[in-house]
């Protein structure tokens, strides 16, 4: 990845130039979105497209995302082969998601193709996720609401879980955005959604109630998304309600993590009994 030292040698006019050709307005779009800037503050349809780069470049700039914006182009979606030929100077790499896909596709095919170390591999990954990975959900943006997802991440990274927030995790262009989070949460040990404020995670919340994943709700005290849910945890064994304040959010979280890790526990030895192949 570049340094910050060599994108503060970035001429400006090269980066103009490199995003008029190389990409379409959705796909200009769509950084935008990556970047967590409104489109609408940047793009007029009544300006050139070059004036349209401009605006956007001198955005990125002002908000300090060159880097970002530099890690987005290495990646599999952005990734086009003149941007090393543009930027020589810049030490950039072909596609981040592409490099680490080859990776893993050596570690679980060997060489001689040996079909039981490749499923023994594929296992183990899985086994891991659903060990560690926690998905977390809520409004995440504006920037405010975001930081009150990464402040829970923080909590749960110390209690030494993976947390993973799904806005931050890359696109995949052959799924949709419910088949992304179904995809997240299925091999997530368990998922917390913060449901103070109304927005997407309604959805989400509907999902993981009807695929049964053991699910925290973080609700502040006094606040919420929607009545419509709201009688979920009475009826459902895998969702569990937890009202917070400001002074009690780290002990609530705390609390919920208790309660949802014995949920799992007594939910495997009923499956263990249930099942007799296992």
């Amino acid at each position: 990845m570049a340094s910050h030292f060599r994108l503060t040698s970035v001429k400006e006019d090269d980066l103009v130039d490199y995003l008029k050709h190389s990409y379409s307005d959705p796909e200009l779009y769509s950084l935008c979105r990556q970047l967590e800037i409104d489109k609408n503050d940047v793009f007029s349809k009544y300006l050139p497209k070059k004036q349209n780069c401009e605006n956007l470049v001198e955005t990125i700039q002002q908000k300090d995302l060159m880097s970002e914006l530099f890690r987005l182009l290495q990646s599999e979606k952005f990734y086009r082969k003149r941007l090393v030929e543009t930027f020589p100077d810049l030490d950039l790499q072909s596609p981040i998601e592409v490099e680490e896909l080859r990776r893993l596709v050596e570690k679980v095919y060997t060489t001689n193709n040996d079909i039981s170390d490749s499923s023994q591999n594929s296992m183990q990954w899985v086994k891991e996720c659903k060990g560690k990975m926690v998905l977390v959900l809520g409004k995440d943006s504006p920037q405010e609401y975001m930081k009150e997802l990464e402040d829970i991440c923080e909590c749960v990274g110390k209690m030494g879980y993976t947390p993973v927030l799904i806005k931050k995790q890359d696109e995949i262009e052959t799924i949709t955005n419910e088949e992304k989070m179904l995809a997240y949460a299925s091999i997530s040990r368990f998922v917390i959604i913060e449901k103070s404020y109304p927005a997407g995670q309604i959805d989400e919340a509907k999902i993981c109630a009807i695929n049964r994943f053991p699910t925290i709700w973080l609700q502040r005290e006094g606040m919420g998304d929607t009545w419509m849910q709201g009688d979920y945890h009475i009826d459902q064994r895998s969702i569990q309600l937890f009202k917070y304040e400001d002074a009690n959010v780290k002990e609530k979280l705390e609390e919920a993590v208790k309660w949802v890790e014995q949920f799992i526990k007594e939910k495997s030895e009923s499956l263990n009994e249930l099942y007799p192949w296992r």
